[in-house]
Parts: structure tokens; sequence; C-alpha cells
């Protein structure tokens, strides 16, 4: 069943698939993603289930995954207001939006951590093995820091990819299309640079906004885990929406279907 609010203005009537694309979208700014959590007229009731979501064991966060997964296909398709108010009668339907993503996450990172660790490894016993060959401490202080920025320039170049892979699992719902090279190379390559200088923008950002929820006497912390997940899902979609403001490729956008909470508003 097709939602209320779908239209053939919103989504084109030859490929109902794509999205319509972006014309002069303004620049990635991690400030407006913020700004965007709060600018849901929703935004207590929304982050409160969102952190409900997230302190529920294992499908908690596959459901918080499936309804960003609506937001940004709805993002889209233009729909007048995307962020969906979250109700526990689409629980189970979010749940299986999310599993997409879940996967492409387990199956990107779980690699990528074996390889992180492995290269944590070598360069610990690289930091002892040069401070017993010259007996200075500095030197095996000097290798760590090199290593350390080494590994840290490692991990920003992952989450290019990763953000890369979400943004396609958001919109197509589809572990093959998340993983289709032949789309997913191209979109890396032409937002590679953003993202990057994005993600430690937005690292320092969060890392703030974590302070602000710590001096809360620990109480805020929760919430703001849930604000800065929210607001990752804003800043992902003004990096694909730029892309498309530059002449990139659509990506194929699952097929708009009405929520169970919507399908009930209707009878």
């Amino acid at each position: 069943m097709q939602p209320p609010w779908y239209s053939e203005a919103v989504v084109p009537a030859h490929d109902p698939g794509l999205s319509p694309g972006a014309s002069g979208a303004p620049e990635v700014s991690v400030i407006r993603a913020l700004k965007d959590v709060f600018a849901d007229p929703e935004w207590k009731h929304n982050v409160l289930f969102a952190l409900i979501f997230m302190i529920i064991p294992i499908v908690g966060p596959i459901a918080l995954s499936g309804w960003m997964c609506e937001i940004q296909q709805r993002k889209a398709r233009r729909h007048p207001s995307p962020v969906v108010y979250i109700e526990f009668a689409d629980f189970g339907e979010y749940i299986k939006k999310g599993l997409t993503v879940f996967l492409v996450s387990l199956v990107s990172t779980l690699p990528l951590m074996v390889v992180l660790y492995g290269l944590l490894g070598a360069m610990a016993a690289f930091v002892f093995m040069t401070m017993s060959a010259t007996g200075e401490a500095l030197a095996g202080v000097a290798v760590g820091l090199v290593g350390g920025l080494v590994t840290a320039l490692i991990m920003l170049c992952v989450g290019v990819v990763i953000n890369a892979l979400t943004t396609r699992a958001e919109l197509t719902e589809n572990f093959g299309e998340a993983f289709r090279m032949s789309e997913l190379m191209p979109y890396i390559k032409a937002t590679f640079w953003r993202v990057l200088v994005k993600n430690i923008v937005f690292g320092f950002v969060a890392f703030g906004i974590v302070l602000l929820g710590m001096l809360a006497c620990y109480v805020g912390l929760y919430p703001a885990v849930a604000v800065i997940q929210i607001a990752a899902m804003h800043l992902r979609f003004q990096v694909y929406e730029e892309y498309l403001s530059r002449g990139g490729a659509p990506i194929r956008v699952k097929e708009a279907v009405a929520l169970p909470s919507e399908q009930r508003a209707q009878y």
C-alpha cells in the first residue's frame, strides 16, 4: 500500500525507484545536520524513542537503523515532512528495514576491525622493539605517535567507505545494491574528501555534545548519543544531496510503502 503522501509529483512516473535529484544543494554542514535534529517538531519524542531503541538488545539498534532508512528514503523523494514520528506499531517494520543496514555494517566492519587490531598489535610490537634496540623511551614514543597518526588516517578513510555503504543500504534496502562496485566506487571517489573533512569536524562536535551530556550528571550522556546518531544520518543525506547537485548518478530508492501506523490511520 502506498503512503498517503505518495504522488507522481514526488516520485517520477517513469522510474519510481530513482530519487529526483538535487539542484543547487547547500554546502554540507555539520552544524546544519545538528540543527536538523531539533528542527523536527517532535524531536523530544523521537530522541527519547531513539534512545529506547538503542538500549533494547540487538533488535533495538536494528529498528533504529530502519527508522533512519525510512527518513532517508523520504528525504530522497522530497517528502514534505520526512522525519517520521516514531511509534512502536512500526517497530517490526523498522527491524525489517534496518536489517540490510545491520548486515552491510557487519560485513564491512568485521574484516576492517581485524585488520585494525592487527595493525595496532604490530605497532605495539614495533614500539617495544624500537625501545629495546635504541634504549631510548622517546624513540618508542615517537614511533608510537607516527603509528597512531597512520592508524587514525586509515580509520578516517574507512569512514568514507562506511558512509557510502550506509547511504546505499539506507536508500535501497538491498544488500547486493549496497555493495554494487560499479556504483559504489564512483560515489566513494566523488565524496571522499568531503566526507573525510566533515567526519573530522563531526568528531569534534560529537565529542563536545558527549561532554555536555556528561556534565548533566552523566544522565544527559544517553540522549546526547541519540542526538549524535540522528545528526549523523542528516549529514549522510547532505553529502548525498551535494553529490547529486554535482551531477552524480542517483541511487535507486526502494519503492515507497506506507508504514503500519499510516495504514491504520487511513481506516
